[in-house]
């Protein structure tokens, strides 16, 4: 009996033992546990300043707005803390209300429906210009020669408001005629030219970098604004940049550092821009373009049209509410300082090209 409670005692003292170690190990491995977790909380902490603040931009998909796509292939958004998602729409109107509508903070589009819409009370605030003019054609089937021939004819300029359409309207003032002279068609950019080759329109909008697009319809070009003095003759001035991105004045004053953030890296892209041959544009803003393709002599046609540093004269501001006051787009005059802001692209432009 003695040796049976001599061994069980024995047997209690040893389990008390290892239980004990066991405990003390288990105890050293939540430690190192705890270590591990405040690493993982510190590292997670770091990824966590690295969260990037999504934008969206209503915008055309077009190449007049080149430094915007490049500078989101290029890194440059990512690396001023913003997430870009770009949202493509059948025409600038259309963006620019979505955007006042709450669906972006930008819009890339042209200064016109911007004024109109600033002139009936809707405000917003211009930031910066991508194009130094307008690169802009009227061009004509093969048996339309002069813009006199369009008289009765049905074209296709985009939807009333839209800067296209008041360029279309001005050349039939130019030549005599009014916009009910000439029925509208309505349809996407992307298949106009296709209707001006089968024949269901008889003139077309195009972009002056498609002259080859043109030239391989046997098109003929009525008005190309990309030559400076056709684009004197209906802008009254070889400067006009209305090429511009814009967001609503509320968004612009309560969120000055994402639009800081989004203006340097569009600065960081025209800097970019400027030392790239055209092959290298391509390569780089080509994903954003997979719908229709971007070539090298589109580029090469866009390069004169570049604004290098993003900025708008008051003399160009004032030949856009001329033509906008001539064309019946707006009613009054706006003043400069109403609808641009500026501080934000100087502020880029001393940091990143000076």
């Amino acid at each position: 009996m003695k040796k049976i409670l001599l061994l069980l005692l024995i047997s209690f003292l040893v389990l008390s033992i290892a239980v004990g170690c066991g405990g003390e190990d288990e105890l050293q491995n939540n430690e190192g546990s705890e270590e591990v977790d405040e690493d993982v909380a510190g590292e997670n902490e770091e990824e966590g300043d690295k969260e990037l603040t999504k934008i969206i931009v209503a915008e055309l998909r077009s190449e007049f707005w080149i430094q915007a796509y490049l500078a989101d292939t290029l890194g440059y958004f990512e690396e001023e803390g913003l997430e870009v998602e770009f949202t493509t729409t059948t025409d600038g109107p259309v963006a620019f209300q979505a955007m006042h509508a709450g669906s972006s903070q930008f819009t890339m589009l042209s200064t016109e429906p911007v004024f109109r819409a600033q002139d009936q009370g809707l405000e917003s605030t211009i930031l910066l210009s991508t194009l130094q003019n307008k690169p802009y054609m009227l061009i004509g089937a093969e048996e339309i020669e002069s813009v006199e021939d369009l008289k009765g004819e049905t074209i296709f300029a985009g939807m009333p408001g839209s800067a296209p359409y008041s360029f279309a309207v001005a050349i039939l003032e130019k030549h005599g005629m009014t916009e009910e002279d000439v029925e509208w068609a309505q349809m996407d950019y992307g298949a106009s030219l296709g209707a001006l080759e089968n024949g269901h329109v008889a003139a077309i909008y195009l972009r002056s970098t498609a002259k080859d697009e043109a030239a391989a319809i046997n098109a003929n070009i009525l008005v190309d604004v990309s030559d400076s003095e056709q684009h004197n003759e209906i802008y009254g001035t070889s400067r006009y940049e209305s090429s511009i991105i814009v967001g609503t004045k509320e968004y612009v004053e309560n969120n000055p550092d994402e639009v800081q953030a989004f203006v340097n890296g569009i600065v960081k892209a025209m800097a970019w821009l400027e030392e790239a041959s055209d092959e290298e544009v391509v390569e780089v803003a080509s994903e954003h373009f997979q719908g229709r393709g971007i070539t090298p002599e589109q580029i090469g046609y866009l390069r004169p049209s570049l604004n290098p540093d993003g900025m708008i004269t008051e003399a160009g501001h004032e030949t856009i509410v001329a033509f906008s006051m001539e064309e019946g787009i707006i009613e009054q005059e706006i003043p400069f300082e109403e609808v641009y802001d500026l501080s934000f692209l100087k502020n880029a432009v001393e940091n990143i090209l000076e």
